[in-house]
């Protein structure tokens, strides 16, 4: 009788802790839910005149003792009250049991509403991620609120993705480079290029004081011989790098070079561009063979 009751009362005890945990489950299901902590990582890939594409990190942590599966993340991006973009991510990701995941997804801002911002001499934007995204727990689906702040250091990033484009020749193509002069008195060598523009975004070269190491050897200096102007639409805009060589201490080695092999040349310098009223600057080089006179 006595095994009875205690396996009776047994019984009671996990039935009742069983409709407490019901009971507050279905009271406040959100507890369930995985957690967005912040944004990890935000950056500029790629912008033109309509949108600026972004690459953002989240981080989500999942504090009960079993997986979920987060789908169908949708977040506006706002701006004080503005919504200045959005960001979404339609794939599937999981969170372990107990643990956090970085998530990626891809966002876009609206570039007329940030031209705007930066008229105001702002270099960082203060934005906010406000949305939600779907928590699968496998016997319920529950909503995931986002709420979060993050930061967009505009100038920084914005020279980082300039400097990524003329690297990857998507800004600056080299046309031919030639010794335009060569003499006792005074050599020049003439780099000419065309500036593209992939943005269609007004912007300008300034300068780009640089040297000049014929054959691996420093031959001289020079700059753009003015500043170019990119208009949002074209063919691409001509420009000019002359150098003046070191007569001593290059003149003999470029005799010798001209009657035997190719003079090779390339250029170290830093490029200055002017766009959406930042000035960046980075460094750039250019290298390829000399034409001979």
């Amino acid at each position: 009788m006595k095994g009875i009751v205690i396996k009776f009362l047994a019984s009671s005890v996990v039935l009742i802790l069983l409709f407490i945990a019901v009971n507050n489950f279905l009271c406040s299901p959100s507890g369930f839910a995985p957690e967005i902590v912040g944004v990890k990582k935000s950056e500029i890939i790629e912008f033109n005149n309509k949108e600026i594409k972004l690459s953002i990190i989240v981080s989500a942590k999942n504090k009960n003792d079993f997986n979920i599966n987060v789908e169908d993340m949708f977040v506006y991006i706002v701006n004080n009250t503005d919504t200045i973009g959005n960001a979404e991510r339609k794939e599937k990701f999981s969170i372990e049991s107990r643990g956090t995941a970085d998530i990626d997804f891809s966002s876009m801002l609206i570039t007329d509403k940030i031209l705007k911002l930066l008229s105001e001499g702002i270099d960082t934007l203060n934005l906010k991620l406000i949305g939600n995204a779907t928590a699968n727990l496998g016997f319920i689906s529950l909503p995931v609120d986002i709420d979060v702040m993050f930061k967009v250091m505009v100038k920084e990033q914005l020279a980082g993705a300039i400097e990524r484009d003329t690297k990857d020749s998507k800004i600056i193509e080299v046309k031919s480079a030639g010794l335009k002069k060569l003499s006792l008195g005074e050599s020049v060598v003439d780099v000419e290029f065309v500036i593209m523009n992939p943005y269609g975004i007004e912007f300008s070269v300034k300068e780009y004081p640089s040297t000049i190491f014929i054959n691996g050897k420093e031959s001289g200096s020079g700059n753009i011989t003015g500043e170019i102007q990119v208009k949002k639409t074209g063919t691409g805009s001509a420009g000019i790098v002359s150098y003046k060589l070191s007569n001593s201490k290059t003149l003999t080695s470029l005799f010798n070079s001209l009657f035997s092999r190719k003079l090779e040349y390339e250029t170290v310098g830093n490029l200055l561009i002017n766009i959406l009223g930042y000035d960046i600057q980075f460094p750039y080089r250019m290298k390829g063979v000399l034409i001979k006179i």
